[in-house]
């Protein structure tokens, strides 16, 4: 038999075929292998309920066998739709449909591709798609890309009418910066992206490394990818490169566009010989500069800084603090007060404070000398 079909009359063109043959012949009636139907091309479509086109699955060349009510095609294809535009394409090597569309499984080089210019493509060798529900699971292999962020997990579930991608851990999310071959690799659990909006869910614990040797954990994550930004939950632990220090901090937003983390969480900095504290900060890998906004404090074995706000550049390693800055050192016993001061980070970790050509007040407690008593002349008349 050959010729095109639909889903609808599918089924019902192969049984009047089947009941014409047996009313013409007068053989006794033997049981034989059920006969399977070659058809040129195969058409599957379905519609919902308002009429608008739904999917559309086509094969050049295609199989039916008559009793388990299967259908194998060669290099399909098809069409998902959205308000009855084409929105996502998808192909493989092979396609099974099983009792006439009930349930449709896709194998090797599954893609499925949305049909827009951000070209997201979710891909796999095995796809297991319930039409009725919607629903499309990728068990083997599966990922899925938008260009900037990849997602590569255990399992992939893909929710056609509301476009909710579930990625079943352990999952890794790559991105790669558009600027330099720098990339960071985040690792974590199960969770959920939709598509449409851009929100992405991760509750279980992360952890970022960054191709430059610096690290980030956080007991969760959630965000935007189409704004840009996703925001780790606290604690939040960043460990920089090279063993340079460790920043704690609370709930903070990456903003991996701009290349920045942000937070107006109060966090703690240990570095070498110092501590750090303040009620928030930002961190510019562009710049490679940390900026503490507001109530910074430094201590060191022998000194204390207080400041409305501080900086640091780790590449050149450059301290400047501003506003209202007070230095308290306590050998000598020591108090400066400045609107700025800058220091330099020593290669034992130490910072340095000075001031670069600004009005400074200092007051200096020296200790009493000790009383001695008058001396007796050696030579008395």
């Amino acid at each position: 038999m050959l010729g095109r079909l639909s889903r609808s009359g599918l089924t019902a063109a192969l049984v009047a075929s089947a009941l014409l043959t047996a009313c013409t012949t007068r053989r006794p009636i033997t049981v034989e292998p059920t006969p399977s139907f070659v058809f040129r091309s195969l058409d599957l479509s379905q519609r919902t309920d308002d009429g608008n086109r739904d999917w559309d699955l086509s094969s050049p060349e295609a199989r039916y066998d008559l009793s388990s009510r299967t259908i194998r095609a060669r290099r399909p294809e098809g069409v998902l739709y959205r308000d009855d535009q084409p929105h996502y394409r998808i192909t493989a090597d092979l396609a099974t449909v099983l009792r006439d569309g009930e349930l449709v499984v896709l194998e090797g080089s599954v893609q499925l591709r949305q049909l827009n210019q951000r070209g997201l493509t979710i891909e796999g060798d095995n796809l297991i798609w319930t039409p009725s529900q919607s629903r499309m699971v990728i068990n083997q292999r599966p990922t899925a890309n938008d260009g900037q962020t990849q997602i590569r997990s255990r399992e992939l579930a893909f929710q056609q009418d509301t476009e909710v991608l579930v990625f079943s851990g352990p999952t890794q999310l790559n991105r790669v910066d558009e600027t330099s071959a720098a990339s960071t690799v985040v690792r974590g659990g199960s969770g959920t992206w939709n598509l449409k909006s851009g929100l992405m869910q991760a509750p279980g614990p992360v952890e970022a490394v960054r191709s430059d040797g610096r690290t980030l954990n956080a007991s969760g994550l959630d965000g935007n990818t189409r704004k840009g930004y996703l925001d780790l939950q606290q604690p939040v632990m960043l460990v920089l490169e090279n063993e340079r220090g460790r920043i704690t901090a609370g709930r903070t937003r990456w903003l991996f566009s701009a290349k920045q983390l942000q937070s107006d969480q109060p966090l703690q900095a240990d570095l070498k010989n110092s501590k750090v504290q303040g009620g928030g900060f930002k961190l510019d890998e562009r710049t490679g500069t940390v900026i503490i906004s507001r109530d910074c404090r430094v201590e060191q074995k022998s000194e204390t800084l207080t400041a409305r706000r501080c900086a640091w550049n780790w590449r050149s390693e450059r301290v400047v603090a501003d506003g209202d800055v007070v230095l308290q050192r306590t050998k000598p016993e020591q108090i400066t007060r400045a609107s700025r001061m800058e220091a330099k980070l020593s290669d034992d970790g130490e910072i340095r404070f000075g001031q670069s050509g600004a009005r400074v007040e200092s007051r200096i407690k020296l200790s009493p000398a000790a009383q001695e008593k008058p001396r007796r002349p050696q030579v008395s008349f």
